[in-house]
């Protein structure tokens, strides 16, 4: 993920808020090792976070978020870890985006029955065109989401497609359920 949510792509540890700046004078950041990820120091670049993050860097973010907020839970952890990998393996395009397959892992493990209300907080919406902020109105049915970045098109609810992309990926991931409802995602 990239911004206030980003993680090192490779291995998923956490960056340093101290940010190195390199020839150009574009900010990056070290990946921090931890107990998920021992050796982030030595084996991955700088950087500022990525859209698309492997899967082993999903999977150890999803762990360090989760357990800010609730004791251990291994069975949390291997349906994540299978949902992940599933995920990844089926998303292309836009589906491959970070934010997209965690609304749509947030979506497979609440029908797993896992309280997810907690991973909102590890994740913001993003223009699916730009990946530019979203800045927010209220429309009639709820929350619109416009682009608040470098796209010609600010009257498109950015939600919308966002909710679409995750849904799509969802049921092309988990054919033997029902695809949800694009207003009853868990997370948007």
């Amino acid at each position: 993920m990239i911004g206030k949510y980003a993680f090192c792509p490779t291995s998923g540890a956490s960056l340093s808020r101290e940010a190195h700046y390199d020839e150009r004078g574009r900010p990056e950041r070290v990946p921090q090792s931890d107990d998920l990820s021992p050796n982030a120091t030595l084996e991955a670049p700088l950087t500022m976070g990525k859209r698309r993050s492997s899967r082993r860097a999903v999977t150890t973010y999803f762990r360090r978020c989760h357990r800010r907020h609730a004791e251990p839970n291994d069975e949390l952890t291997r349906c994540a870890a299978l949902a992940i990998g599933r995920l990844k393996r089926r998303a292309n395009g836009r589906q491959e985006r970070d934010l997209i397959v965690w609304f749509a892992l947030g979506e497979r493990l609440a029908r797993d029955g896992f309280d997810v209300g907690w991973m909102t907080a590890h994740a913001e919406p993003r223009c699916p065109e730009c990946s530019g902020r979203l800045t927010y109105a209220v429309g009639p049915d709820g929350p619109v989401g416009h682009c608040g970045g470098s796209c010609d098109d600010t009257t498109t609810d950015r939600l919308d497609a966002i909710r679409e992309t995750v849904r799509s990926l969802f049921a092309q991931t988990f054919p033997d359920d029902p695809a949800p409802d694009i207003d009853a995602l868990e997370l948007l």
